[in-house]
């Protein structure tokens, strides 16, 4: 049995009471023995939204940015392989399913759309911080691994569906040489684009075997451009998934930690896996 998790009051930028609430619903649901039903933790969290005023909109962007923020800082620290990161996803896809209660926020329905989460990944994405204290960005880095495992698993799930994310991930990873062969930077990059592979790798190959040569406008050719290493089209296409499986097992050879390697080495032999069984592409030797 998986060891319980040691939640903290996650940090936000909008104050301590979403964070006390967001932290006392999940800190008992997460543990390994908890009775409490995802179902239930959705019905509490949507508990917390402000109830109406008055002329003023029952809810705004901002609940929903603080909302997200801090159940983001809650999934930071949760190591990527513990059950307690899925049951954090099947509370958010309890979330889809609470009844239409006829309020949108950015067009979206609240809850089923989820309103205003994909902002707040997006804004999430500014990062990591640097740190010239080794302890301290190890942390930092472990929090950022932890957060695209979480992204990664609620694409698996089909919460949400992120593939511009994914794309950057791996675009980063393996089709640009910025981090130093040996370094944590390096081992951070390409364990976060394995959190790609593995938790929502099934979702991107049914994309792949359904259109593997997408036409994209001219804004997605430039959002989903290739890195400098990388002078194939833009966008989830077959080449580039090829390209992918080569790079990670290259780079698995400049890895810091064996359990970089590991991982990278694994995602590669799953997608070899998938490509020929799903997508029918023999590949040689």
């Amino acid at each position: 049995m998986a060891d319980d998790i040691e939640l903290q009051e996650p940090h936000s930028r909008w104050g301590e009471v979403m964070s006390k609430a967001i932290l006392n619903i999940f800190k008992d649901y997460l543990q390994s023995r908890s009775p409490v039903s995802a179902e239930q933790v959705a019905l509490d969290i949507s508990k917390l939204a402000p109830k109406p005023s008055g002329d003023e909109a029952p809810l705004n962007d901002r609940f929903f940015f603080e909302l997200w923020e801090n159940i983001i800082g809650i999934a930071e620290q949760i190591p990527y392989d513990h059950p307690a990161l899925d049951k954090l996803v099947k509370v958010m896809r309890e979330l889809t399913l609470l009844p239409d209660i006829g309020i949108k926020v950015w067009e979206d329905r609240v809850w089923i759309d989820l309103p205003v989460l994909g902002a707040v990944f997006r804004e999430h994405l500014n990062g990591p911080r640097h740190s010239d204290d080794e302890e301290e960005q190890a942390k930092i880095d472990q929090a950022w691994i932890r957060f695209h495992a979480f992204s990664a698993k609620l694409m698996g799930a089909g919460v949400v569906y992120f593939p511009n994310q994914l794309i950057w991930m791996l675009r980063e990873a393996l089709e640009e040489e910025t981090n130093p062969p040996k370094s944590s930077a390096m081992d951070r990059s390409l364990l976060t684009a394995t959190m790609y592979i593995e938790f929502s790798g099934p979702i991107v190959i049914e994309a792949l075997a359904f259109n593997p040569k997408p036409v994209l406008n001219e804004e997605g050719r430039r959002l989903l451009r290739g890195g400098s290493l990388y002078n194939g089209e833009p966008g989830l296409r077959l080449e580039r998934w090829l390209f992918w499986i080569d790079r990670f097992e290259a780079e698995a050879e400049k890895t810091k930690t064996e359990d970089a390697k590991k991982a990278a080495l694994r995602v590669a032999k799953l997608m070899k896996v998938w490509t020929e069984g799903r997508l029918k592409v023999k590949l040689t030797a």
